[in-house]
């Protein structure tokens, strides 16, 4: 069974953070002041083997234009199109995490009704 890549628009955010746990609670305590419900499964933290991991998103391109975004920034978050990723101005020029923008990338959609686990 093969899984589908498919385009998709993918928001991009960046911040400074000491693990993956710590980033997704930011991430949901941000949405959260903002009313925003957060499926964790829309979002993948990357602090390890970044240009591996951005790599199954986006051209290798797309890649270093994100990296060079991030500066001094350890974590990349990408988010899956959703109600997250539709919100304006999420998150806060005050918040931990930066939006760094919306790029071309793709994702692999599991076979409907297929249990992966």
């Amino acid at each position: 069974m093969q899984r589908e890549k498919v385009p998709a628009i993918l928001t991009l955010l960046s911040g400074q953070f000491a693990s993956q746990p710590e980033a997704f609670t930011c991430l949901t305590q941000l949405a959260e002041e903002r009313g925003i419900n957060v499926d964790l499964a829309e979002v993948d933290v990357i602090q390890q083997a970044a240009n591996v991991r951005l790599a199954h998103y986006f051209r290798p391109a797309i890649v270093a234009r994100i990296q060079e975004l991030q500066m001094d920034d350890n974590t990349a978050v990408v988010v899956r199109p959703s109600a997250l990723a539709s919100v304006r101005n999420f998150p806060s020029d005050t918040a931990e995490l930066r939006h760094l923008g919306r790029f071309a990338g793709e994702i692999i959609e599991a076979e409907q009704g297929h249990n992966w686990v």
